[in-house]
């Protein structure tokens, strides 16, 4: 039997490793369906094209490579258009797979032309991918497919979208397809600009570590911790990077930036750092809150393989082009560094000890609160107190991420998924599903709110189809809570504008065949987490919260 290009396209993303696709049927896609199976993928059938491709972000981001989605040609590749852009804002890989219109039917007022003649997909998606084409011949499949995940996973990552013209997939196929992924990770550094790095770090005991999602997409965190250990160097991250270092380590203070902890900021308060290592983060609005206090007496200097992030603020004085594992290992066999930091190790130990004293929640009395509505804070700590130590945590977008952020513990590297840089709502209802189907040996929360609810809830009705092991906790406050949080501030008349009104979100839940349960009262989350963890499909658990807390970590005030 004649391999077809589509079912060659299918094989080769199956030897690339890819076991399931998340995608909603549709005609320009029909004759990949029944091909999917039969390569050895999954099909998951999301409520949404969003939704599926929310899928294929958390897939990619819980196994630490990419995932794919499908859709139709139009209305399924712009109803994509949020999910891309907010992968691409996060450099997270994913393969966006569609169809395309005969050519002889272009220009013709053809139903769903997706293509020069009618709206491009192709130009509507390049913006917010690394690669974008239509496949210019069957037998040309699996080069352009190589090409795309060479720059999906390459120094800037992020999604790639390929259309194969409707008439060419029953086609044959091309030659062999050669897998990208056996080649092994290229890890480039700048080794001469490195060498700068030993006298950054001789100006001082108050030495720190700021590190961010690029150590986690490096596998960074095992040279991360012996670095760290070896010179007994404290260290903040980025929200992304949570639980890169586990947090309860004796050098990790928690995350910097929004969201952050009281151990990070004070690490920057009172008299400034002697150096400041960034190694793969951005010193973006979200990681650092602009704050000046990041900048240290001496030098920072900032490592990322991405030389468009580098030096964007004033204060960084050595950027260097380089990934985060080969500098962290580049550091650990460095003789001249550990001759600078052995010296001062016995002042670092007296100063973390120092900051460790403080209190690490801006708040600690709202974790045990009894007030009622229930206060989030008390959610997330009951919450985390409930859940195994290696579960998957897929935080949503609106002021719970803010309180997940602070008061959730993340003790390893994958185990915590946010997107921090579009942020859109609703997006870690899909991704969790992809999640569970990454990462099935251990357990999947997701923390969201009652407005994502409304803009993407359906998935959860996904996750019953496949009967995935999901525990949905809805902090449900009734409004847009950051949104309501601001109008409060700026003018009261804003604020009728983010009330959501009520949503009974159990009834919801059963009603697409989850198991649910509604919390009002502060004793009865222990119990009620205990239960969503022992269920064997999809969990929510509605809890109804303060719309007046103030969101912890949000501004650089102590």
């Amino acid at each position: 039997m004649t391999l077809t290009a589509a079912r060659g396209l299918l094989d080769a993303l199956r030897s690339e490793g890819v076991e399931e696709a998340f995608l909603v049927p549709g005609g320009s896609i029909d004759l990949f369906l029944p091909e999917l199976e039969r390569a050895g993928i999954r099909p998951v059938v999301a409520a949404h094209e969003g939704g599926a491709a929310f899928m294929a972000d958390g897939y990619g981001r819980a196994r630490g490579s990419f995932g794919v989605c499908m859709a139709i040609a139009g209305p399924g590749v712009t109803n994509m258009m949020t999910a891309l852009a907010a992968a691409y804002a996060d450099r997270a890989p994913l393969l966006l797979l569609t169809g395309s219109l005969p050519f002889a039917w272009r220009g013709r007022g053809a139903f769903q032309d997706a293509t020069p003649s009618g709206i491009s997909d192709v130009e509507l998606v390049r913006p917010v991918t690394v690669y974008a084409h239509e496949i210019p011949a069957p037998a040309m499949a699996g080069a352009y497919l190589r090409r795309a995940i060479q720059a999906m996973m390459g120094v800037r990552r992020g999604p790639a979208f390929l259309a194969l013209p409707e008439e060419m997939q029953p086609l044959p196929a091309g030659p062999r397809y050669r897998p990208v992924t056996p080649i092994g990770p290229h890890r480039p550094l700048d080794v001469g600009a490195m060498a700068g790095v030993p006298d950054a770090l001789a100006t001082g005991p108050r030495v720190a570590i700021y590190a961010g999602n690029g150590c986690a997409c490096s596998d960074a965190g095992s040279a991360l911790q012996r670095f760290a250990e070896a010179h007994h160097i404290p260290v903040v991250t980025t929200l992304r990077a949570k639980g890169v270092l586990p947090e309860d380590h004796p050098l990790s203070l928690g995350v910097f930036g929004m969201g952050g902890s009281l151990h990070a900021r004070a690490l920057f308060d009172g008299e400034p750092l002697d150096a400041l290592l960034v190694v793969g983060a951005s010193l973006n609005e979200y990681n650092t809150l602009w704050s000046q206090r990041l900048q240290p007496r001496g030098r920072l200097v900032q490592i990322d393989t991405d030389a468009t992030t580098l030096g964007h603020n004033d204060y960084v004085d050595l950027p260097i082009v380089g990934d985060a594992r080969a500098a962290l290992e580049w550091l650990l066999g460095s003789e001249r560094v550990a001759r600078t930091l052995s010296g001062s190790k016995a002042s670092r130990e007296a100063w973390l000890d120092d900051l460790r004293a403080r209190p690490r929640y801006d708040t600690p009395e709202a974790r045990e609160s009894e007030s009622v509505p229930i206060h989030p804070a008390r959610v997330i700590a009951d919450l985390r107190a409930a859940a195994p130590r290696d579960t998957v945590t897929v935080v949503d977008s609106g002021a719970h991420t803010f309180f997940a952020g602070h008061h959730w513990a993340s003790y390893g590297p994958g185990e915590w998924l946010v997107t921090t840089t579009m942020g859109p709502m609703g997006w870690a209802l899909g991704a969790a599903v992809g999640a569970r189907f990454a990462r099935p040996e251990v357990p999947c929360v997701v923390i969201t709110g009652d407005g994502c609810l409304l803009m993407h809830g359906l998935e959860i009705h996904t996750a019953v189809r496949y009967g995935l092991p999901i525990v949905y906790v809805v902090v449900d406050n009734g409004v847009l809570a950051s949104v309501y949080l601001r109008a409060k501030k700026i003018d009261a008349a804003g604020v009728p504008l983010t009330r959501l009104g009520p949503v009974d979100w159990v009834a919801f839940a059963r009603s697409v065949g989850a198991d649910a349960a509604m919390v009002e009262r502060p004793e009865d989350l222990a119990p009620t987490f205990a239960r969503a963890f022992r269920s064997s499909g999809p969990f929510v658990v509605s809890v109804r919260c303060d719309p007046d807390a103030p969101t912890p970590g949000t501004s650089t005030e102590a």
